[in-house]
This record gives structure tokens, C-alpha cells and sequence, in this order.
């Protein structure tokens, strides 16, 4: 299954330019954990909700005059999305991330996969595959 199938929900996404504040305000009211930054269509990295309480707040910067570009992911991993799960899975183990940007063919942003997505699609196939096997080894009567 290619891992674009995963993507949920439009993913939400600033400038380079926006503030923390900005990215803030977005998440919360978003219910969200990361913003993709973006410019022209193309990922150019990801900010965290973790990313704003250890490099802005805990280091005493104002959110509201520190711009994404100066706290985003340096060096930002994305995939493409007719990558397989065990590629998505590989990227954010090798990389040490929970959320990885989506790109189709061309780089431009398709969408976000969270490893809580990953999770819930690995549960439910290994409850498909927990009822098989009741079947299997249930006699029939």
C-alpha cells in the first residue's frame, strides 16, 4: 500500500517567515503537534509543538519575533508517497522523527504521517489477523 493512502487530514502549513506565535496559535487550534513549513508548494521543513517549548520558550525568545525558518528541522526528511510502510517506518527510525512531510513525485507536499497513524493502521491489521486466526483455530459447529 503506498503510504499516501495514510494521510488523513490536509496537512497545515506556514512560511518560513511566520512566527512561533503564529505556529502556535495554528496548532492549538488545529488540534495538531507539528506544521509543515512550506514555501511555493515544497516542504522546506517541519516545526513541533516540542520544537517551540525547548528552542523558543525554554530559551527565552520572544515566539513572537522568531520567525519557523530560524527553529525548523535542519535538515528535514520527506517521502514520497509511493514509498511502502516499512520505508515511512525506516525514515522516522533513522532519522529519530514522529512525523514525516509527504511529497509526490514532482516534491511537493501531499500531506503528513504521524507515527499515531502508523500505529492505528498496524493495530487493526494485527486485529484482522488476531480474528484469522480464531477462525482458523476455531472448530466448526
Amino acid at each position: 500500500m503506498p503510504i499516501e493512502e495514510l494521510i488523513r487530514r490536509p496537512v497545515k502549513t506556514l512560511g518560513p517567515e511566520a512566527t512561533c506565535t503564529e505556529a502556535a496559535v495554528l496548532m492549538r487550534d488545529e488540534n495538531i503537534g507539528a506544521v509543515v513549513v512550506e514555501e511555493d508548494g515544497r516542504p522546506l521543513g517541519v516545526v513541533t509543538d516540542r520544537d517551540l517549548a525547548v528552542r523558543v520558550v525554554a530559551a527565552g525568545r520572544d515566539p513572537g519575533a522568531v520567525r519557523l525558518a530560524e527553529i525548523m528541522s535542519g535538515e528535514p526528511i520527506f517521502v514520497s508517497g509511493a514509498r511502502g510502510l516499512d520505508q515511512v517506518i525506516a525514515a522516522m527510525r533513522d532519522g529519530g522523527v514522529r512525523r514525516v512531510p509527504i511529497v509526490d513525485a514532482e516534491g511537493r507536499l501531499r500531506g503528513l504521517v504521524a507515527m499515531d497513524d502508523l500505529q492505528i493502521l498496524i493495530a487493526g491489521q494485527l486485529g484482522d489477523l488476531a480474528e484469522a486466526l480464531r477462525k482458523a483455530v476455531t472448530p466448526a459447529g
